[in-house]
């Protein structure tokens, strides 16, 4: 089969170590070196009329690009759409300040020699002037478990996204909440995530704190610990979403404990193959 890598994705905000990761065989992330703004314009000659808006990026010493090739699976995502997923999922491995910049049909190491005859077909990704900093949960390298864990579950993470559209929502929450206006949008729409997986109405606060608590702990002093948890950040949160005056650093502590509880449930789904539903909280709870 064909493995001509469909897109090349430019990213910064993370490090790794080799020059090249192989994740799998139709996904790659490769350290891209700095780029000229004479490069950059070359691409605007050929049409990529937002290239401009990238010019800040050149400046930066861990620029990457993600190449996804084609790959016999027909079940989830596209090429660019996967190296999304694969941006989402080193989010959830707690690079928080991973982004993916543009796509383009070529390698982004190879622009300063594109000939005249070459198409060039290039397109802004997640761009974003500004993005939220949760140092908590800031990792600036990618690790021998980040691999190993992405490589094991990626497929998994594909195929869940395909049918599931709580799961393929929570993934949308997990890259969005950093590009939002300020602390409190951020904490509501992680929370809207969480609340749409666990689905309760009346209740709430003990209700999603007592099923996520006993989903993902076993029973005893560490299951009662992470119901203390859950529902002081869903108290936290509370008051962030309904404008009470509290201080920054609550808000901080409330959107890393909630993007934790998150990233943790997400991890759970895709580690069990499976999305949860109301009988496994119940079992959870009882059995």
């Amino acid at each position: 089969m064909n493995r001509e890598p469909k897109c090349y994705v430019l990213g910064n905000g993370v490090k790794f170590h080799t020059d090249e990761i192989e994740f799998l065989s139709y996904l790659k992330i490769r350290k891209v070196e700095r780029l000229s703004v004479f490069e950059l314009a070359g691409l605007g000659a050929k049409g990529f009329k937002q290239w401009a808006l990238i010019e800040p990026f050149c400046y930066k010493s861990d620029l990457f690009e993600i190449a996804s090739y084609a790959n016999e699976s027909q079940i989830g995502y596209d090429a660019l759409n996967r190296a999304w997923l694969l941006n989402t999922l080193l989010v959830v491995r707690n690079h928080t300040q991973i982004t993916s910049i543009a796509s383009l049909n070529r390698s982004w190491n190879d622009i300063k020699d594109l000939d005249k005859s070459i198409v060039v077909q290039a397109t802004l990704c997640d761009y974003h002037v500004s993005m939220i900093d949760s140092s908590a949960l800031t990792n600036p390298t990618i690790d021998q478990e980040d691999i190993r864990w992405i490589s094991t579950y990626f497929e998994i993470a594909n195929v869940l996204a395909n049918k599931n559209e709580k799961f393929r929502y929570a993934l949308n929450v997990i890259n969005s909440w950093r590009y939002c206006v300020d602390l409190r949008s951020a904490i509501a729409i992680v929370w809207a995530a969480l609340e749409s997986i666990v689905d309760v109405s009346s209740e709430i606060t003990y209700r999603l704190s007592l099923s996520l608590s006993s989903l993902l702990k076993e029973r005893g002093e560490s299951r009662i610990t992470k119901f203390k948890e859950i529902k002081s950040l869903y108290t936290l949160r509370s008051k962030v979403v309904h404008g009470s005056d509290i201080k920054i650093a609550e808000s901080e502590i409330a959107l890393a404990g909630s993007l934790k509880l998150l990233f943790e449930l997400i991890t759970y789904i895709i580690e069990s193959n499976k999305m949860v539903t109301q009988t496994d909280f119940t079992n959870a709870i009882f059995l």
